[in-house]
């Protein structure tokens, strides 16, 4: 017996509600809803290998800003996100910093780093 799936495109500004079949092996046997090719891209990506940009904030040291907003360069697998998370409760951002300006390197060997959003002064 199949089953099915629904996901809320963003592939477009349609927002379809598109329903995935899947076969008991974990298959993917077809879609319905979308009304776009980028439709059946996004929920299968979706489906298949889920990714997320992670936005967070991490403490600072030696400035008068508490906090400061990060986030990764390019999305990261969602398995991963709680485990960045606790990787940036640890992260201490120290001042002069630009946005952009790197804070974690790689994050868990991801490939992607942790990056300033905003500019960071003592």
């Amino acid at each position: 017996m199949a089953k099915e799936k629904t996901y809320i495109c963003i592939g477009c500004p349609l927002g379809c509600e598109v329903t995935l079949t899947i076969d008991k092996k974990g298959g993917v046997v077809g879609f319905s809803g979308n009304k776009c090719k980028e439709g059946e891209k996004y929920v299968l990506e979706e489906y298949t290998n889920p990714v997320r940009t992670l936005t967070a904030t991490v403490l600072t040291e030696g400035s008068s800003q508490p906090l400061l907003a990060v986030r990764s360069n390019k999305p990261i697998l969602k398995t991963k996100l709680a485990q960045s998370m606790a990787v940036l409760a640890k992260a201490r951002a120290k001042p002069p910093l630009k946005m952009g300006d790197i804070i974690v390197p790689n994050l868990l060997d991801t490939g992607a780093d942790i990056v300033a959003s905003s500019d960071l002064s003592s």
